[in-house]
């Protein structure tokens, strides 16, 4: 009996373990496949209406990614992402050379193809086309309170959006432009014509755990107010996918690999008119029509699919790459820190500033938001777990302490214990 006790409460040791670890890619799709990916929104919303999926309603596991993705995560994709991280604060490019410097002075920090940096995007996105649209990927939108990455604008993509934490208010208006193409999207250069914008059709806050549909066409935008925000945004390019664009590249296609293809092809156009115009509307329309004469819905299909295989090998080996980068010795969610030996920390919340004294009387200030104050003050010569340090944002609480760490304000432990380098 005493035998079996212990093995009942080693199963239920690994049980409990084993719902505590954190989901991979392939369960993140599974859960949004299995709760958000159904029939029914296949039939009343994909490429139609917008759909807001609300956790606190429907439950959590629709949107698991708020437990696959922690802060640790979200650090080391940044520090992949190389030039696919854009800045920007209150809708304006930001010129940072630190993307933790940006993120304490109120820049939005967009992760392009974050899939390529991440093992739980890659797999998200790699079970996501397999099962559903044969290709997908991810872009990180990581927004400080009080600020706005983008202005009102539509997009060429359909999209998901998955909330993993904080909050952010969110406008959705009409598509002026259903299904729209790249060349016709709207609000990114400029600002949207106001003829073009028509009344809210959806306004709400997403929460963890949330979930997102935008079709394409479709005018948004988003903000946060006193609380920070990343949500994940997984990503099908649909107006490359579309019969249009398709059927152009196939005729293209088609032509290239023709033998006797014309030489009219290869030629630029010119503001002169040709002076065998008659001739030349022949030959225009003799090359299409032997095009459309042999165009066929499977070798069309056939074709995107070998498109789409390509784009997944050249997704596969950038990821393959940006697996190879390691990171030298930094602050982690598990990690320990403390003060410098000799260092003392004096803060002034009116001012938003701390100070940091040398043995040697020497100063140096620091600006400090007033959300980052508890965690000074909370600093003292003894290891602490980063965890264990008040402040509210999290991803805020790693950014103080890892630059105060590269001013050697901060010593670093790593996970167990031991000093780190650097």
């Amino acid at each position: 009996q005493g035998g079996s006790f212990l093995i009942a409460i080693c199963i239920g040791s690994m049980a409990e373990a084993e719902c505590k670890a954190k989901p991979s890619g392939i369960d993140v799709a599974r859960g949004l496949s299995q709760e958000f990916l159904t029939e029914e929104f296949f039939e009343k919303h994909w490429e139609k209406l917008p759909l807001h999926y609300r956790a606190r309603e429907r439950g959590e596991s629709a949107n698991r990614l708020p437990e696959a993705l922690s802060v640790d995560d979200v650090m080391s994709m940044l520090r992949k992402a190389g030039p696919s991280l854009k800045m920007f604060k209150k809708g304006d490019p930001s010129d940072h050379e630190s993307f933790m410097v940006a993120y304490l002075d109120g820049v939005s920090l967009i992760v392009n193809q974050a899939d390529r940096t991440t093992e739980v995007l890659m797999d998200l996105c790699r079970a996501l086309g397999k099962a559903h649209f044969l290709h997908a990927f991810c872009v990180a939108y990581l927004t400080p309170p009080g600020s706005q990455a983008v202005r009102l604008h539509t997009d060429d993509q359909d999209v998901f959006l998955l909330q993993v934490w904080g909050k952010k208010e969110w406008t959705i208006r009409n598509a002026p432009k259903p299904l729209c193409y790249t060349e016709e999207m709207l609000g990114k250069d400029t600002p949207v014509p106001k003829e073009l914008v028509g009344d809210p059709i959806m306004e709400f806050t997403m929460e963890p755990h949330d979930i997102l549909y935008i079709p394409r066409g479709y005018l948004h935008e988003a903000a946060t107010g006193t609380d920070p925000s990343l949500h994940i945004t997984v990503t099908m390019p649909t107006s490359d996918y579309c019969w249009g664009v398709q059927l152009v590249k196939h005729c293209m296609q088609h032509l290239s690999l023709n033998k006797s293809e014309p030489s009219l092809l290869r030629r630029p156009l010119s503001s002169k008119a040709p002076s065998a115009g008659d001739d030349l509307d022949k030959q225009l329309k003799d090359i299409v029509g032997s095009w459309a004469s042999d165009v066929k819905m499977g070798s069309v299909l056939e074709a995107f699919e070998q498109r789409m295989a390509q784009t997944n090998e050249g997704q596969e080996r950038q990821f393959a790459r940006m697996s190879e980068i390691k990171s030298p010795p930094r602050v982690t969610e598990d990690s320990k820190v403390r003060l410098m030996h000799g260092i003392t920390c004096l803060c002034h919340p009116r001012k938003e500033l701390a100070l940091f004294v040398k043995p040697d009387n020497q100063q140096m200030e620091v600006p400090a938001a007033k959300t980052a104050m508890p965690m000074l003050k909370a600093l003292t010569h003894r290891p602490q777990l980063v965890t264990d340090l008040p402040c509210e944002d999290a991803f805020e609480r790693v950014c103080v302490l890892q630059l105060l760490h590269q001013q050697r304000v901060v010593q670093l432990f790593a996970g167990s214990g031991s000093l780190a380098g650097g």
